[in-house]
């Protein structure tokens, strides 16, 4: 199953970007930060690529319980598509609420939850390990008898409904707040407010978290982001910090008892103390921000790299069915140490401009052997090459400035 809704609605998502980033600037309103933004994005864009490799079990564990065990066969008619869209959002509704109760789930979402700000480019940070624990809860509908296809498409409509809700610019939504996932709902549950904790998880009907005990209405505006920020700009890191955290978790508990609470429990309980530490109480009055601060000359460079890292990620991932597994997995390697170094460019490490040159000599030269063997390879080759030198000077300038050289 190589179709992937997703990848239809990217240019939307990024359109959609632009009108709420000028928006932002006309209005100088702030829901952006370049740092944070390209963070989110270097997030979503890595996490297409992990999944790659991760939907050979997620997709296939899926497609042997349905081969095996459907009790039923279900055909690709009006309503089916209708019954499975709603089935699949209660299902998305119990995944995403055990991704906050149980302290190994989060591990595979927190990532979703760790910006600070609120705005579209958060709707793309996603987890890279989050599929791994949330694939069992859609099992029921492949016994249903709802094949794979019919999972992947209304699972892809239901993530692209659930990207515009990521947004400060849309107020109340009227009749709609009832029974629909508005960007007011959502907003609360992206708040790390006290009350705010654990509510609205549902994905394109809020009717489930009104049923099941979950809805929270949202009051004063939500201070965004997780009780213990990562307090970083790298993608990677923020894919593990958590299990990190975990494994220190792990070594303080003393019985296997204590361990197994460490990992179904929900997130924050200590072993230790045999208790939960307490949410700490927070306002956006005394909350400060992570940021880090440098040259403006740093952030466009960074932004033009990810500008070219999306050039050439997109088709990557429309045509990666036909490359072989090693040509995937250097793909994937450069993605990630290139979004790393962006991160690390933003925190002012001193070894990401050193490390940045290695990456765009690196980078091109597999491009390059990529490409050539292509219909046309020579060229782009060679616009790869026009590319490479040029952030190479822009660099070694970056570098003058930075007095590393």
């Amino acid at each position: 199953m190589n179709f992937n809704p997703i990848m239809l609605a990217i240019p939307f998502f990024f359109l959609a970007m632009g009108i709420e980033i000028w928006y932002d600037r006309y209005k100088q309103t702030k829901l952006y930060w370049l740092n944070d933004s390209i963070t989110n994005l270097s997030a979503g864009t890595s996490q297409q690529v992990i999944g790659i490799f991760l939907k050979v079990f997620t997709l296939g564990v899926y497609e042997a319980v349905f081969a095996n065990f459907a009790l039923f066969n279900v055909p690709h008619v009006w309503w089916s598509w209708v019954v499975a869209f709603v089935l699949y959002d209660l299902c998305y509704y119990w995944a995403h609420r055990m991704s906050h109760e149980v302290n190994l789930f989060w591990s595979g979402h927190v990532v979703h939850h760790q910006s600070e700000e609120y705005n579209l480019s958060v709707a793309l940070r996603q987890s890279w390990f989050q599929g791994i624990w949330t694939a069992p809860f859609y099992l029921p509908m492949a016994l249903l008898g709802f094949d794979t296809t019919q999972l992947v498409i209304v699972g892809g409509i239901n993530l692209i409904y659930q990207f515009w809700i990521h947004t400060e610019l849309i107020d109340r939504m009227g009749f709609l707040e009832w029974f629909m996932n508005t960007p007011s709902h959502h907003r609360v549950h992206h708040g790390r407010n006290p009350k705010y904790i654990d509510k609205n998880h549902a994905g394109t009907f809020i009717i489930w978290d009104r049923l099941f005990g979950t809805f929270q209405r949202e009051e004063e505006r939500p201070v965004y982001g997780i009780t213990t920020p990562i307090n970083s700009w790298n993608p990677v890191w923020a894919n593990f910090s958590h299990y990190e955290h975990i494994g220190a978790q792990l070594q303080n508990a003393p019985t296997l008892s204590d361990k197994l609470k460490v990992l179904f429990y929900k997130p924050g309980y200590d072993a230790k103390m045999a208790a939960y530490h307490p949410i700490p109480d927070v306002s956006r009055d005394n909350y400060e921000k992570y940021n880090t601060t440098v040259t403006p000359s740093v952030n466009y460079y960074v932004l033009f790299q990810y500008l070219l890292l999306t050039v050439a990620t997109f088709p990557f991932l429309q045509f990666q069915a036909d490359l072989g597994w090693t040509e995937k997995s250097l793909i994937a390697v450069l993605i990630g140490l290139t979004v790393v170094n962006f991160g690390w460019l933003f925190e002012g490490r001193t070894w990401a401009f050193r490390l940045e040159a290695a990456r765009l000599v690196v980078c091109a030269v597999a491009a390059c052997w990529l490409l050539l063997p292509l219909a046309g390879g020579i060229w782009l080759a060679a616009a790869v090459g026009v590319f490479a030198m040029g952030s190479l000077v822009w660099w070694w300038r970056l570098n003058q400035a930075y007095s590393l050289t």
